[in-house]
């Protein structure tokens, strides 16, 4: 019994390290999927609590475990990078996205992510989900050999400014689309059918 034990833990340990750091149908050749960090209040005048996850929605629903009555503060600004470089309306290998699907992704990010910084490990060529609904993603990637951290207001802004170009504004109503910081991360907008 102890050694069944002993490597169902095993196992676990395995398929967490697995997860935390995996390929995804969703993105282009070569990058990996890993979690996102936020970090942020969860209660008035307490202090700062990191939540580890897979996207906004996987710790919208921690924080509202860790508080039941957490309300996302609203807000009318919107974040600007230090520098942008360059988008992208045919990313390597990303099939279009619903366009009207990216809207809505684009709209819960700024009800649940308008707050705190976003922190993803060390890259290159790794990506975080950070909004998925209907197999149409949004994806924030690191191209940096060290973690990088943001406002996470700053996704907003990219992922429109993606739609607002990228858009087939034709009867399909798709996008896909990569919009590029000088700062060496990027946004991602496309089709993902890995539990999306």
């Amino acid at each position: 019994m102890k050694t069944s034990t002993a490597f169902v833990s095993v196992l676990s340990c395995v398929a967490t390290l697995a997860g935390a750091m995996r390929p995804s149908i969703g993105l282009p050749e070569g990058y990996r999927l890993t979690n996102l960090t936020w970090t942020g209040n969860i209660t008035e005048n307490g202090p700062e609590m990191k939540f580890t996850g897979i996207d906004i929605q996987d710790i919208d629903a921690q924080i509202h475990r860790a508080n039941p009555s957490f309300a996302w503060p609203k807000t009318n600004s919107t974040a600007v990078a230090d520098g942008e470089a360059w988008l992208t309306c045919d990313p390597n290998n990303i099939w279009y996205a619903q366009a009207f699907r990216i809207e809505e992704g684009i709209e819960y990010l700024k009800e649940h992510a308008g707050t705190g910084r976003c922190t993803m490990g060390a890259g290159p060529r790794v990506c975080t989900r950070i909004s998925c609904s209907y197999k149409s993603a949004i994806h924030w990637c690191n191209d940096n050999s060290v973690p990088i951290e943001e406002n996470c207001m700053l996704w907003n802004h990219y992922a429109q400014d993606i739609l607002d170009t990228c858009r087939s504004n034709d009867a399909t109503n798709r996008v896909r689309g990569q919009k590029f910081s000088a700062a060496n991360w990027n946004i991602l907008v496309g089709f993902d059918d890995d539990h999306c």
